[in-house]
């Protein structure tokens, strides 16, 4: 099934709410089922990934495998943990921890470990540049904590991982999970801000305060029955409160972001802002297709699959997909 949900897309991100996840074993999955069907394809990481155990767990994590003619982008101090034997494609300028990305082609079957850029910007350099040497199809491998990686300008489409080593309470983590899903599966506006030169846009029946400073456009917003706040860049929680301490608006204002990575802010206030009458758009839209869970937890606590099923079926949008990766084909 996943397979199917990824193939109008020619860059996944596969995001993962938690170390043990399964993110690994969708990629894997992936991977074999791109193989099977003779694509060439092209994977990098926005962090570590690959390596046998988890650093920081200590426990036993599924490897990377690929076949001869993959192409990966990683650090120059992982490239010999791996197994395949490589051809360089190029050496880029972009510095990390382990060493420069560098741009392979496996040139046998085996496993690789992938490091990755950490800035956004390189990661679609990364991107754009295995496309050019020939990927059909480029996964990209990261973390919640890197919400960066869902940004529509890096990859096309994005597949949540949530599992039970994120909490040993199976509501806390389903709900958490389907918040996220939430914020990643927000609507367009139908607002035009291409024009917008500030950081702040305030509208009012089709008029617009611009200014760049975000307490001038809370005032604007006390002071006009407001139809729309544009905000770019993070929106974090304390511009939730200064919101919030407006009062409830006029009417259904719509906050509008430039996507959903930008949104910094916890469920509880999220909430507060729906009570008082607001809501959230954003003006490129985040493709998740795609939610998939693991029951298994590498801290012992595990989840009756069926019942963590449910409890996030409940509460994603019926949009998306959600998937256990032990049942699914691919995986």
């Amino acid at each position: 099934m996943l397979y199917d949900l990824i193939e109008p897309y020619n860059s996944i991100s596969i995001i993962g709410m938690c170390k043990n996840a399964g993110k690994t074993t969708v990629l894997n999955g992936l991977i074999g089922a791109s193989n099977g069907r003779n694509e060439l394809i092209g994977l990098t990481s926005i962090g570590r990934d690959g390596e046998r155990s988890d650093l920081v767990t200590n426990t036993k994590k599924p490897e990377i495998h690929v076949r001869e003619g993959t192409l990966f982008a990683t650090a120059e101090q992982v490239i010999s943990l791996g197994s395949v034997s490589r051809e360089i494609l190029d050496v880029t300028d972009m510095s990390t921890p382990m060493g420069n990305i560098v741009l392979l082609r496996a040139m046998s079957d085996g496993f690789i470990q992938l490091a990755g850029p950490s800035m956004t910007v390189q990661l679609r350099e990364i991107r754009n540049e295995l496309l050019e040497f020939g990927a059909e199809r480029v996964f990209l491998d990261g973390a919640l904590s890197r919400k960066s990686l869902a940004m529509p300008s890096v990859s096309s489409a994005a597949i949540l991982c949530s599992g039970a080593s994120y909490s040993p309470d199976v509501e806390r983590t389903a709900a958490d999970t389907a918040y996220c899903a939430r914020l990643m599966s927000l609507e367009k506006t139908k607002l035009d801000f291409t024009n917008a030169e500030s950081k702040f846009l305030v509208m009012e029946a089709g008029q617009t305060v611009e200014t760049a400073e975000f307490c001038n456009a809370v005032d604007e917003l006390r002071r006009r029955k407001a139809d729309a706040l544009f905000m770019r860049g993070g929106v974090t929680d304390a511009m939730v409160r200064m919101l919030l301490s407006a009062g409830k608006f006029h009417g259904a204002v719509e906050l509008v972001v430039e996507d959903s990575s930008r949104l910094l802010i916890s469920k509880q206030n999220f909430d507060k802002l729906m009570l008082a009458g607001a809501h959230f758009s954003v003006i490129t839209q985040t493709r998740l297709i795609a939610v998939t869970i693991n029951p298994f937890s590498a801290y012992g606590k595990h989840y009756d699959k069926n019942c963590f099923y449910d409890a996030v079926r409940r509460q994603i949008p019926d949009a998306v997909e959600v998937i256990d990766i032990l049942e699914d084909s691919e995986c």
